[in-house]
């Protein structure tokens, strides 16, 4: 069975979070509205500074349309990466 370490999944959680927020051309800002959370509040979960709850998991999976499981699927290094570029090219495409 995989143990998961805290740190690491609070860091994956927030990337996915983020993945999927740029891939629909939102803000920090416009998710948290949607999800009556604050821009600074999605920021610290983005960047794994803080614990989501559940509450705020499922809010934010159902309106990027996530699948909840997505949050708790082992990632590899190279499937980190992957999501890491994909990212970067996101936040390229929306400064130009």
């Amino acid at each position: 069975m995989y143990k998961w370490d805290l740190v690491n999944l609070k860091i994956h959680i927030g990337k996915i979070i983020q993945l999927y927020r740029l891939r629909k051309e939102l803000s920090q800002f416009q998710l948290g509205l949607e999800v009556g959370m604050s821009r600074d509040h999605i920021g610290r979960i983005e960047r794994g500074q803080t614990n989501p709850t559940i509450e705020n998991i499922v809010k934010i999976s159902d309106f990027l349309n996530i699948d909840i499981l997505t949050f708790f699927t082992e990632l590899n290094h190279d499937d980190l990466s992957s999501i890491n570029e994909e990212i970067k090219t996101l936040k390229e495409q929306k400064h130009k």
